[in-house]
């Protein structure tokens, strides 16, 4: 598995957004310009090659969604995927928690630096 920054890009029926993601040993977290967090993690799978990410994806009061949604209160949706982390960029498809799909496109942005 390949960690570091990715860059993601989205669209639903509401809207379009992007996001950046760390993938660091297992663990996975980020933000996007509306004030989402994304925290969560990913398997990843030698046989398949593909990186299984299940994410809680948090939204701040009064933001809306690329879904639609808008709460005036914080609010959480779960989504999952799977990428290639060998490959520089690709498509996805993102299963919700509220059954509306979202599709993606993700690229490999930087490695992780090391510590000081």
């Amino acid at each position: 598995m390949r960690d570091g920054m990715y860059g993601v890009e989205y669209a639903a029926t509401h809207g379009a957004g992007m996001a950046c993601l760390i993938f660091d040993t297992g663990r996975v977290y980020g933000v996007d310009p509306a004030g989402g967090k994304y925290d969560g993690g990913y398997v990843y799978d030698e046989n398949s090659g593909l990186a299984d990410l299940r994410l809680k994806v948090t939204m701040p009061p009064n933001v809306p969604s690329v879904l639609g949604i808008k709460n005036p209160y914080e609010w959480s949706i779960e989504v999952r995927t799977k990428l290639n982390p060998k490959l520089d960029q690709g498509s996805l498809q993102v299963a919700t928690s509220v059954g509306t799909p979202i599709a993606a496109t993700y690229r490999y942005l930087r490695g992780l630096p090391d510590a000081a």
